[in-house]
């Protein structure tokens, strides 16, 4: 779906298109075009497409045991607890229009005969991760077709992150560390500290994207860090993981 929503926001800043009924067709315009480039740069043996399936999955249901939060108010330089919402609660609906073109999208991967995989229960990120594990541990090379940061977790000798708007960047662990700071295996670490305000994952709150790269690099889990709070010099830092310690393990 994040290619799809790629194409979507490619286009709204440009004209809109439509055909003569009124459907809007700039996504499926768009997202066809991004997906013949990609054939046609890369050749790949294998292609899927992932998406989301309706409903609740796992994680929905790990959030439930989640009622508040603290939130750092970085005017007063203290903690407030507030109530928790759920995972993803701050996501915003599909805007109608693209509602309208996803069918014609998923009608298009027919046509090149690309499957298109969704898993009850599972976020397509974690059907992503899965195939590219699957793959690599069958000896095949992997590239997938992204632009979040927390696929970057993914990436080894087989698994490669590839960003089509980025003039094709591809990411290996030189890469991400280069963009990141850490390697890929601490990636998972430093988004748990980092938190994402878009899927309402809390993080530590106060340390932010420079603490949450410091404090892993020194102490090279999230677990380690929580065990050993009390040697963080800076007070915001050590308070936010003496306090949080269920809410940051949570958000891993």
């Amino acid at each position: 779906m994040s290619f799809i929503f790629r194409a979507y926001h490619a286009m709204a800043r440009q004209r809109p298109m439509s055909t003569k009924t009124g459907l809007p067709t700039a996504a499926i315009y768009v997202f066809v075009n991004m997906l013949r480039k990609l054939r046609d740069d890369f050749s790949p043996q294998y292609l899927a497409a992932v998406f989301d399936v309706a409903g609740r999955t796992f994680r929905d249901e790990q959030a439930d045991s989640v009622t508040s939060i603290r939130k750092f108010d970085i005017k007063t330089q203290t903690f407030t607890e507030i109530e928790y919402k759920g995972y993803k609660a701050n996501r915003k609906e599909m805007p109608e229009d693209l509602a309208q073109q996803v069918p014609y999208i998923r009608r298009a991967l027919e046509a090149y005969r690309i499957p298109m995989i969704g898993v009850t229960r599972f976020e397509a990120d974690d059907v992503i991760g899965t195939l590219a594990r699957k793959a690599a541990d069958a000896g095949r090379p992997v590239y997938i077709v992204s632009s979040d940061k927390d696929m970057m977790q993914l990436v080894n000798g087989k698994v490669h992150i590839l960003n089509p708007p980025k003039d094709n960047l591809i990411c290996d662990a030189a890469k991400v560390e280069e963009i990141l700071g850490v390697p890929p295996e601490r990636v998972i670490d430093v988004m748990a500290l980092r938190g994402d305000s878009i899927d309402n994952i809390p993080g530590a709150p106060g340390i932010g994207d420079k603490g949450s790269v410091e404090i892993i690099k020194r102490f090279g889990t999230v677990e380690a860090a929580l065990d050993r709070a009390a040697e963080v010099e800076r007070k915001t830092y050590r308070e936010s993981l003496q306090n949080n310690r269920d809410t940051i393990l949570f958000s891993k």
